[in-house]
């Protein structure tokens, strides 16, 4: 897939910023909120390696685990037919899911391996990104998000709706409805356009 700038929405408060400038907003953003106990809130950026126009900034309450953390990213962007996953450090140092998330992420510089899929592989690396004190919140929650690519359709230029998993194999294949009808791979390798790494793999249709 073609690299593309990437610009996202803190979920907090509706401000767009680039993904630098993101994660110091988010830090400043949930610290400034008020109301209710405050908690040490942990921040993690996950992110795919090679596909730097998606990533998430999660918030992450001190009692969460990664089995937690691993249902939001399975929700927001993963879940296709129910496959299985792991954390892992290093050479697939698996890390247990009912460790906390404040354990293996709370010191900064560290980082997690994921893999949601062991046929069909979604990669995701997820990074310490910060500490806040802040009200708190739910046991994981993404605070923000990068804005949706756009992808332009392969014959017209059009907005792409499309993408055939046949093609994107050799980074390639987006299609707006009209085009996508007429493709010689055939309907059955069609999959949405969708805001997510997984996109166009296996029968992943979008956030769950």
């Amino acid at each position: 897939m073609a690299r593309q700038s990437s610009f996202g929405v803190c979920a907090l408060c509706g401000a767009r910023a680039g993904k630098v400038a993101m994660g110091r907003h988010v830090r400043a953003c949930l610290s400034e909120r008020s109301g209710g106990a405050r908690s040490r809130v942990l921040l993690v950026r996950v992110q795919p390696p090679g596909a730097p126009m998606f990533w998430l900034d999660v918030a992450v309450g001190p009692t969460a685990k990664l089995k937690d953390l691993d249902g939001l990213l399975r929700r927001v962007w993963l879940e296709c037919c129910g496959h299985l996953s792991e954390f892992y450090r290093g050479p697939r140092n698996r890390a247990p899911m009912n460790r906390t998330v404040h354990e293996v992420l709370g010191t900064p510089g560290t980082r997690l391996g994921y893999v949601y899929d062991f046929g069909s592989s979604t990669e995701l690396i997820v990074s310490h990104a910060g500490v806040v004190e802040a009200t708190s919140v739910a046991k994981v929650q993404v605070v923000a998000r990068n804005e949706a690519p756009r992808w332009s359709c392969e014959v017209c230029g059009q907005a792409a709706t499309t993408l055939c998993a046949e093609c994107a194999k050799a980074d390639g294949g987006f299609y707006c409805a009209k085009h996508a009808s007429k493709h010689e791979c055939g309907e059955e390798l069609l999959r949405p356009v969708a805001n997510s790494p997984r996109m166009g793999v296996c029968g992943y249709a979008g956030e769950a």
